[in-house]
């Protein structure tokens, strides 16, 4: 399987595809081939070792991920073989294929493009949470986004 491996810190444009070992289907996960991914801040503090969260070498980065499910683990319900969905994953989104529990994942419109669908599990739940539970934004309040053109920063304005 060809993914983007980190096996020391590296600045983004070092990273550079590789072949790695396919991930195991677990109980309660889902196989899903990866049709596009989102790629956040996080992650570029992350392969440069800047990030709170530091993996073990070597590790797959990534996210946010949309794609179709080629593999339902035993305790698995409410997903098929060939079911469209998203997710957020702690790590192994830049890769062609990724499992990861089940619960991560949410199933995608037939409307919704992968890459749409790449772009909303982290960027929109973060900007909401922001909005709502931490300014606690109200209707008719008035609101200024500095950063409208990141992720987090589009999702408020939308």
């Amino acid at each position: 399987m060809r993914a983007i491996v980190v096996d020391r810190w590296m600045e983004p444009k070092d990273l550079a595809v590789r072949e790695a070992p396919e991930p195991k289907l677990l109980a309660g996960h889902l196989g899903v081939e990866v049709k596009a991914a989102g790629c956040n801040f996080f992650d570029i503090l992350m392969v440069q070792g800047r990030y709170q969260v530091r993996p073990p070498f070597p590790f797959i980065p990534g996210a946010e991920l949309a794609g179709v499910v080629r593999e339902v683990g035993p305790d698995v319900a409410g997903f098929a073989v060939g079911d469209r969905v998203l997710a957020s994953v702690p790590l192994g989104a830049f890769a062609e294929r990724v499992v990861f529990p089940a619960k991560a994942a949410w199933k995608m419109p037939a409307a919704m493009s992968f890459e749409q669908g790449a772009a909303l599990p982290i960027v929109y739940p973060t900007s909401y949470a922001a909005l709502v539970f931490r300014a606690h934004l109200a209707p008719g309040e008035n609101l200024l986004v500095h950063a409208a053109a990141g992720g987090v920063g589009l999702a408020a304005v939308q």
